[in-house]
């Protein structure tokens, strides 16, 4: 789009990072409300046909991200994030890239530039392609990003008569449509079209993308790479197989798989497979491990924290990047009240994100957003797998999660396998 309506449909840096990269869930209803559980996890013929076959390749899966413990094939320099105690963390990235290492024999991580938007990201495709091109990396099975970049349907719609106005029913039927309204029919200059331009390279050299679909459902957001050609938007199932209610758009969705991630801490590093497999070796994830030692077992009434009223007063139209200084500058590391943190984030109080977290437990830490659910007596709990498994850490849920686990078993569900290893 050309001008100020291109501009509209941006969302920058951290935002974006948030809405990519939310780690929180909520189920729709009782059971029997959600999507049945037996329905294909493919959309198409089409989407099928990529994934399988780039789980069967033996060439690596390229991951766009950015990582603080795995090494980037495009960065020279050597990455070292580690703590004041010598522990080696993770980033989103590395998690990314784990998972992807649990069920497909090669990863190739690729950094994007951290402060991301719409035109960095085609900057960083584009030297993907270029590398690919030149000879620089070898033809990969697949890519995968993590990253949305979310564009709002009834902002699109405002730019078009209402008899060619698209609808979620229609919106994977017109996707060819709704992809020239927003590049602008491939304007120069429309950020939007650069990005579709460089993901069509990759396309042309046979290599399929597989991007998260995004968490904020039930709102009309969509991620604006699933409309490029060769581009797959995945959505997350839950534990029990079950289609998440969260998936932004699941009308876009070309396939679905487990965005449930429970990391574990082992001697030997960090797992993403309940400690059935250590895909991070030497990796640790202090922050997490302190505050659950620090509050796990004791009485939320006697440690629970409030929000500074600094914080709790600032306008709602304030950007991410501003709340979040001054939440480091003015807040007290510590646990509160899931939804007073949330708010203090910038979250509506009707939005996806912030239901999904009072779903998952009524006290949230800062800064390390640990999530713990309360006994009847009230004391704090940390057991997302709900079995007691030794070394939870962090859980991961997301469709950010589910586009590296597509070539993960094709099971009843998370939990279903998770059993069945335990039993031998």
């Amino acid at each position: 789009m050309a001008g100020s309506s291109s501009s509209r449909l941006v969302v920058f840096g951290a935002l974006a990072a948030a809405i990519a990269a939310a780690s929180i869930w909520i189920p729709r209803g009782d059971a029997s409300e959600q999507p049945d559980s037996s329905a294909s996890r493919y959309a198409s013929a089409d989407a099928e046909r990529a994934i399988r076959t780039a789980c069967a390749s033996s060439a690596p899966f390229v991951v766009l991200d950015t990582f603080t413990f795995l090494k980037p094939f495009n960065i020279d320099d050597e990455i070292d994030a580690r703590n004041d105690a010598g522990e080696a963390r993770i980033g989103h990235g590395d998690v990314v890239a784990a998972i992807i290492s649990a069920s497909h024999p090669a990863i190739a991580p690729y950094q994007i530039d951290p402060v991301f938007n719409v035109r960095t990201l085609a900057r960083d495709f584009g030297r993907l392609a270029d590398d690919l091109e030149a000879g620089r990396i070898a033809r990969p099975a697949a890519v995968v990003s993590s990253i949305v970049l979310p564009v709002s349907l009834g902002e699109a719609n405002a730019r078009v008569p209402a008899a060619r106005r698209f609808s979620a029913s229609d919106i994977s039927s017109r996707r060819g449509e709704l992809r020239a309204l927003v590049t602008d029919a491939g304007a120069p200059g429309n950020p939007y079209a650069e990005i579709d331009r460089q993901l069509s390279r990759l396309r042309r050299a046979g290599v399929p993308v597989f991007v998260a679909a995004g968490n904020t459902a039930p709102d009309d957001l969509f991620n604006v790479l699933a409309l490029s050609d060769g581009v797959y938007a995945i959505g997350a199932l839950d534990p029990e197989g079950r289609r998440t209610a969260y998936t932004s758009m699941p009308e876009l969705v070309s396939a679905w798989s487990d965005g449930y991630v429970v990391l574990t801490e082992t001697p030997e590093g960090v797992s993403v497979t309940g400690g059935r497999g250590v895909e991070l070796r030497g990796a640790s994830l202090p922050e997490e491990r302190e505050a659950i030692e620090a509050f796990a077992g004791k009485k939320a009434q006697d440690v629970v924290l409030d929000v500074p009223e600094e914080i709790a007063a600032l306008p709602h139209a304030a950007p991410v990047y501003l709340r979040t200084r001054y939440m480091h500058a003015a807040m007290q590391p510590g646990l509160y009240r899931t939804h007073d943190l949330l708010a203090a984030y910038g979250y509506p109080p009707d939005s996806g994100n912030f239901a999904r977290a009072l779903a998952q437990g009524p006290y949230m830490h800062f800064p390390s957003d640990t999530i713990f659910a309360a006994d009847m007596d009230g004391a704090l709990r940390f057991d997302p797998l709900g079995d007691g498994t030794p070394g939870q850490v962090k859980l991961e849920d997301a469709t950010s999660f589910a586009a590296p686990n597509v070539c993960a078993p094709e099971t009843q569900g998370r939990r279903a396998r998770l059993a069945s290893a335990a039993g031998g």
